[in-house]
């Protein structure tokens, strides 16, 4: 039997920087898949959704100075209520968690967690378009027009 070896096409030179190479793009891509997993925010985050995605500060933006802080006075006046009712949503979502990790299971104990997510969800909706109402009453006819105009270029198509 003959010893023979095949000469690679590249320099074990060459072979280390491309393994270097790819080993930095590997840590690149899984870096950013691992970053972007557990920083973001998917969903509402563990602060809620808040004021941040309301339609009318983004139509405030557009309105003179005066008129917009007045709008955004109007939220920043609501916001430590928000908290509040927010940090009622968490607490029934942690009741529905320990009734279901529960040694022994209870339907109804379960069903009732269930329910106050549902109303504590509920008073945070409420909230909301209550202060979009109000803030929606200081507004001028022409006001109103215009983000009438505004929220129907932004409607989602369906």
């Amino acid at each position: 039997m003959s010893d023979v070896t095949q000469s690679s096409r590249f320099s074990p030179r060459t072979l280390r920087w491309a393994l270097v190479a790819s080993l930095a793009l590997n840590v690149l891509v899984i870096g950013t898949v691992a970053g972007t997993l557990c920083f973001s925010r998917f969903g509402y985050g563990p602060h809620g959704e808040g004021f941040k995605k309301s339609p009318l500060l983004g139509f405030a933006r557009t309105l003179p100075r005066e008129r917009s802080d007045l709008i955004r006075q109007k939220f920043a006046d609501a916001q430590p209520n928000m908290e509040v009712l927010r940090k009622g949503t968490r607490d029934a979502r942690a009741a529905v968690r320990e009734s279901l990790m529960a040694e022994t299971f209870d339907q109804a104990k379960f069903t009732a967690a269930l329910d106050s997510v549902v109303q504590a969800e509920t008073n945070v909706a409420r909230a909301r378009t209550t202060v979009f109402g109000e803030s929606v009453g200081q507004l001028t006819p022409e006001e109103r027009r215009q983000l009438h105009d505004w929220l129907e270029k932004r409607r989602p198509l369906r």
